[in-house]
């Protein structure tokens, strides 16, 4: 869209189409002709790399009692928004369906300190209001595993079956994934939303593994009372947030998941000259 609110069909120039370095909510400069030509792109504040999303103000993520959430994928999300100096919100969606008040208990003990945490349904429309005022007039993308209801969401917000809607796969019970691209829908009071493609895995970027701690801010509370200052907060003696854990201060399913991932963190590290 330009300037002067006229939408554009644009294509890439050069070097842009050749490395299709492009993300959704770029804003790009253009020269119009019989057509757009996309010459360049102004620099981006926070962006994702999975989903391919800049400028954004929040991220969304949705979980339901089907597919069965996956929690690594939702630790590897808030790394990339803390990375970019996002406030995650999650919403646990289906709250009619049984499980779901489970799984916001569990959520609301692995995240309280991290995220806004929601509990929502578009078959009843609960909490939705909540979730609508808390990103009123920002820019959000939707993120999360097929079939958790994000084009569910999106068509009770607008009130039309604007998104198809997935299912689950009966043999396997994952999601289908039917957002075959990311859609920005601009909402009457300004707020936007990127309806982004589900997704059961996600590689965050190769980083050195002393770094990942940092994207824990829950542990930033207790982490300075460790004995080494630079301690990773894994083999480490005498670390205050191995006691936090012990001490029911830290969610254990959440420490267990960082030390997967750190492990993980390391490997790559590791093997990044092979």
């Amino acid at each position: 869209m330009t300037d002067d609110g006229e939408t554009v069909k644009c294509f890439p120039r050069g070097k842009l189409k050749n490395i299709g370095e492009l993300f959704i909510g770029d804003i790009v400069d253009i020269a119009v002709d019989k057509e757009g030509i996309i010459e360049g792109v102004q620099p981006r504040k926070p962006q994702l790399v999975r989903p391919f999303v800049s400028n954004m103000d929040g991220i969304v993520i949705l979980l339901a009692p089907l597919p069965k959430p996956d929690m690594m994928l939702v630790d590897k999300l808030i790394i990339g928004a803390t990375e970019n100096g996002i406030h995650p919100i999650i919403c646990v969606n289906k709250a009619d369906m049984q499980g779901a008040e489970q799984i916001a208990t569990d959520v609301a003990n692995d995240y309280k300190d991290i995220a806004d945490i929601l509990v929502i349904s578009t078959q009843t429309g609960q909490g939705i209001d909540i979730l609508m005022e808390k990103i009123k007039g920002k820019y959000v993308c939707l993120a999360g595993q097929s079939a958790v209801g994000k084009s569910s969401l999106i068509n009770f917000i607008v009130g039309e079956d604007k998104m198809k809607i997935g299912e689950l796969s009966k043999k396997s019970e994952k999601g289908k994934n039917t957002t075959r691209h990311i859609e920005i829908i601009t909402l009457d009071d300004g707020t936007k939303i990127a309806d982004t493609c589900g997704f059961s895995k996600l590689e965050i970027p190769l980083f050195d593994p002393a770094r990942l701690s940092t994207y824990y801010t829950d542990f930033d509370e207790y982490a300075q009372n460790c004995k080494f200052r630079c301690c990773n907060h894994y083999k480490e003696s005498d670390c205050a947030v191995k006691r936090a854990v012990e001490q029911g201060k830290i969610a254990e399913s959440r420490y267990d998941r960082y030390l997967r991932l750190f492990t993980h963190v390391e490997k790559r590290w590791n093997k990044r000259y092979d």
